[in-house]
């Protein structure tokens, strides 16, 4: 994964900036007409919306770019949850060698439980209903630190009867995804556990707000001013400082993905 940089952020926040800037002002051209008056108002209704566009972009993504990076400075100095998980399902390995077909067909930690292209990957072929219910149960209770995780069901097209591991492990999961803050994705012969992070506390929403919400609102305030024109410059101001308020607590209730 490339490593996100802070001139990319400026970068990324000009490119948006320029991108919505141009938007507007062909958008109050198309409406209004190519008269000198107009195209020269359609430039600086244009600057101002990307100018505050980019900069309530770079605000956000800076406050989120500090908060990952503090994370994974946490995280640098944990064990690997791939080694954490297989020491967990090391008795899997043992138990399932009784297996009637564990002889040609092993199930080992070193090749069910992997990182494929950059997923911890748990793959159930070879175990019966009870084996792979442990290992289901095993991850839910690594919620805390596992991240997000494939689990490779198979279709059941080998099966003498019905399938009856798939079905199992979607049921098992989905009566706990929403207690979890797990987002289950469903394709054939897998199901993927992708964490969307807590809900921030009281706390922390405060400290996004307050970090976010100033310049924000003093952005927004400045802008609609502006765009309000000559005669409206304090409904506009107004205006401006609740949709600024709005927008700085919508952007602090964001989650973190693991």
């Amino acid at each position: 994964m490339t490593e996100l940089r802070v001139r990319d952020l400026f970068s990324l926040s000009g490119v948006l900036g320029l991108m919505v800037g141009t938007m507007s002002f062909f958008m109050y051209i198309f409406a209004n007409g190519m008269a000198e008056a107009n195209l020269d108002r359609a430039m600086e209704i244009g600057g101002i919306v990307g100018g505050v566009t980019a900069f309530v972009f770079l605000c956000y993504t800076s406050v989120r770019y500090v908060e990952r990076n503090r994370k994974l400075a946490e995280a640098a100095v944990e064990i690997d949850p791939l080694d954490r998980l297989q020491a967990r399902l090391q008795s899997v390995e043992e138990t399932s060698s009784s297996l009637p077909w564990a002889e040609e067909r092993p199930w080992l930690i070193s090749t069910h439980v992997r990182r494929d292209r950059g997923v911890m990957t748990v793959d159930l072929h070879d175990l019966d209903v009870k084996h792979s219910r442990f290992v289901v149960d095993q991850i839910i209770a690594s919620r805390e630190w596992i991240g997000r995780v494939r689990i490779i069901t198979g279709r059941g097209l080998n099966s003498k009867t019905i399938p009856k591991i798939r079905p199992m492990v979607i049921e098992r999961l989905r009566g706990v995804t929403r207690e979890l803050n797990w987002e289950l994705l469903m394709k054939k012969g897998s199901v993927t556990l992708r964490p969307i992070g807590e809900a921030p506390t009281l706390r922390k929403w405060i400290l996004r707000f307050v970090f976010l919400g100033g310049p924000i609102t003093f952005a927004f305030a400045l802008a609609f001013r502006d765009l309000a024109g000559e005669g409206s410059y304090d409904q506009g101001l107004r205006v401006g400082i609740v949709l600024g308020m709005l927008l700085s607590g919508l952007l602090a209730s964001y989650r973190e993905r693991q």
